[in-house]
């Protein structure tokens, strides 16, 4: 696990271009969040400070829509 994030920096982890560290870019957990999203997932963060930080990402197999244009290509 990798250390805490405040409160008041968890509302912005994922903006594009933030950042906290004097090398980052502030695009990774950008571009994490886009790509999730995009794919109908989600990506959820949990911190405690002196514990650490621990990120949960739940993306879909295929939805809905997926499933049914499969099944007509496959008939």
């Amino acid at each position: 696990m990798g250390s805490a994030i405040s409160p008041e920096t968890i509302e912005k982890i994922f903006d594009p271009l933030y950042t906290e560290k004097s090398s980052g870019t502030g695009l990774g957990l950008a571009i994490c969040h886009e790509v999730i999203s995009n794919d109908h997932g989600t990506i959820s963060v949990e911190s405690e400070i002196g514990r650490g930080t621990s990120f949960t990402t739940c993306i879909p197999f295929a939805t809905q829509d997926d499933a049914r244009s499969e099944r007509s290509v496959a008939a």
